[in-house]
């Protein structure tokens, strides 16, 4: 098994691109893996809640993991999302990840209602031990309806040695408090769409997992961090907030309009179509988002501002 803790850094959550009549649109897929790699993104995600992975169909997802992982090739780790409302399905999509070269499988709550503390915890385990690649548990309660908990993460890691890396929904505040319960057995991961990148990091997070629209952007204000140049980190990201504030108002369908929007400004994307069923954003959002990213100056392609 890889170790965990060697990963660090940004890992964007990559968009599903989707043609005009609902269709996956497989070349336009290589060319946002593409640009995350050009982007210089130290990981990629693939399937989480940016990718629309709710409206695929588990054949979809073998299709799209196994292009996703070609294109990438060796270049940078790639974790596949497995998510699905029984632990048989996940357990499938979660062997089928691992076949194809993952370096890690996520595995978020299953949305099937309320479940007892006892069934969340198996659900993780069984999937986790179906696999021997690395297990991230994804805690996003706001957008999945269930809340775990560290106390379940850490019932999870006793039942399943390889279910140690996390990502949370929840800013730098419970992420910190998240990191003194777990401790350095576990990698945590900060999400939210990289508002509080810079919190995360200097709350012991292990990386971010933001969109895959500006994450050229977000590359440079964690390496600048990293290079212990915290006020030109601070900076650009400062620049970034608006836009990535007007992006996490509301919805994970306007998160990810947003985010394709930005994408076929850039070139990556011809069309910015969400798989119904979903909200297109309104002249005023459009308007609103434009007006914040012409303070960025953005040029095609992964290279950042102008």
């Amino acid at each position: 098994m890889a170790t965990f803790d060697t990963w660090r850094g940004v890992y964007p959550a990559i968009c599903t691109p989707f043609t005009d009549d609902d269709a996956v649109d497989l070349e336009a897929q290589r060319r946002v893996v593409r640009f995350a790699l050009e982007c210089g993104s130290h990981g990629i995600v693939a399937f989480g809640l940016a990718g629309e992975v709710l409206k695929l169909s588990a054949d979809e997802r073998r299709t799209l993991t196994d292009l996703i992982l070609e294109e990438a090739g060796a270049a940078v780790p790639v974790f596949v999302g497995v998510g699905a409302p029984s632990v048989r399905a996940s357990i499938e999509l979660a062997r089928y990840a691992e076949a194809a070269g993952a370096s890690c499988v996520v595995v978020p709550a299953p949305m099937i209602g309320t479940l007892g503390e006892a069934a969340l915890v198996d659900y993780f385990v069984r999937i986790a031990a179906a696999v021997s690649v690395p297990v991230m548990i994804q805690d996003a309660p706001a957008h999945l309806g269930v809340r775990l908990g560290a106390e379940v993460v850490q019932r999870i890691g006793a039942g399943a040695e390889n279910a140690r890396l996390v990502k949370l929904e929840a800013g730098p505040a419970e992420l910190s408090r998240w990191a003194d319960r777990l401790g350095a057995e576990f990698s945590i991961w900060g999400g939210d769409g990289g508002m509080y990148l810079l919190d995360c990091v200097r709350s012991g997070a292990a990386g971010i997992i933001p969109g895959v629209d500006l994450v050229d952007l977000l590359v440079q204000v964690y390496e600048a961090e990293a290079r212990g140049e915290s006020a030109l980190a601070d900076e650009r990201l400062r620049e970034l907030l608006p836009v990535l504030v007007f992006a996490m108002q509301d919805s994970i369908d306007h998160y990810n309009a947003c985010a394709k929007h930005i994408l076929a400004q850039r070139g990556v994307l011809e069309g910015e179509h969400l798989r119904a069923p979903a909200d297109a954003l309104t002249d005023v959002s459009r308007s609103l988002l434009e007006r914040h990213l012409a303070t960025l100056r953005l040029t095609p392609g992964g290279v950042g501002v102008g």
